[in-house]
């Protein structure tokens, strides 16, 4: 197997930039700086997980651990997540997550009354 050297410094090329959105284009790189800058971009965006999960009525073919495991894979991304403390560090609850200073509070309530899959967006 041949192997391929690249440059010692890699050319980032800027294609957009927004407020909260970067298009830019990464030459001449390994894919090992790639995978790190994209770890990196990951890790520094202040993100929330749903953590406990309450269901009152389920008519889904999926048991309800299974929707709760699901929930909890969605990142949710807030500014207040920097200033929120983790459940197990906060001295205002005792780390029962039940205070404005650990938990969020979040309501879904979804009825699908047709034959077809009910699909919906949450705006920001």
């Amino acid at each position: 197997m041949d192997s391929v050297f690249y440059q010692r410094f890699s050319r980032i090329k800027i294609r957009e930039v927004k407020t909260d959105f970067m298009k830019f284009e990464l030459r001449d790189t390994d894919s090992s700086i790639a995978n790190a800058l994209h770890r990196k971009m990951i890790v520094e965006v202040p993100t929330i997980a749903i953590d406990l999960v309450e269901i009152e009525v389920n008519s889904f073919v999926l048991n309800d651990e299974f929707i709760s495991h699901r929930l909890g894979l969605i990142p949710l991304t807030s500014e207040g997540a920097m200033s929120m403390r983790f459940s197990r560090d906060c001295d205002a609850c005792d780390g029962d997550g039940q205070c404005e200073y650990c938990s969020i509070e979040f309501y879904l309530r979804v009825k699908c009354l047709s034959g077809q899959p009910l699909r919906f967006e949450v705006d920001n």
